[in-house]
């Protein structure tokens, strides 16, 4: 068996799966109580990281011309050393939802990859791969994250 939990000549799927705006989508309030109740961040770190996210507002500005503020609800500060890392954060119950459906995935910032094996009967039938697929894109959406579907990728790896 190889580190990544798929037996040596094994064929696999992998689907590379494309989040729209995902650095944009985080909700504040969702963010912060997996901090507390996934990650037990309290007190002082909680707060801090609160104001982090909290209370930021945007505009657009184009030579002199300057749009008006917006207040913002969700998004995790990009360009930042944090971002990937609350990125994660927030995102780290898709855990639960992938494995419930026996696959496995890897995570790196907005890139998500679901793998599993495939027995030979299952060349013909991939609904258990396309049923994780949509618990998954489900799970986003009630996350206020948005899959793209044209940006993600199916491969099936085979000797």
């Amino acid at each position: 068996m190889t580190s990544n939990g798929l037996q040596v000549k094994e064929n696999a799927v992998l689907l590379a799966l494309d989040i729209s705006a995902a650095f944009d989508a985080d909700d504040h309030f969702m963010l912060c109580r997996r901090a507390e109740c996934d990650f037990r961040i309290r007190g002082t770190a909680l707060r801090w990281l609160q104001s982090f996210v909290s209370d930021r507002s945007q505009y657009i500005a184009i030579g002199l011309q300057q749009s008006a503020t917006t207040a913002l609800s969700s998004g995790v500060p990009q360009g930042s050393i944090l971002g990937p890392l609350l990125f994660a954060m927030y995102l780290s119950p898709i855990d639960d939802v992938v494995r419930a459906h026996q696959m496995q995935y890897h995570q790196y910032a907005d890139d998500l990859m679901l793998y599993t094996a495939l027995v030979p009967s299952m060349f013909s039938d991939l609904t258990s791969v396309a049923d994780c697929t949509d618990v998954v894109s489900t799970w986003f959406m009630e996350n206020t994250l948005l899959l793209n579907p044209g940006n993600t990728e199916a491969v099936i790896f085979g000797t």
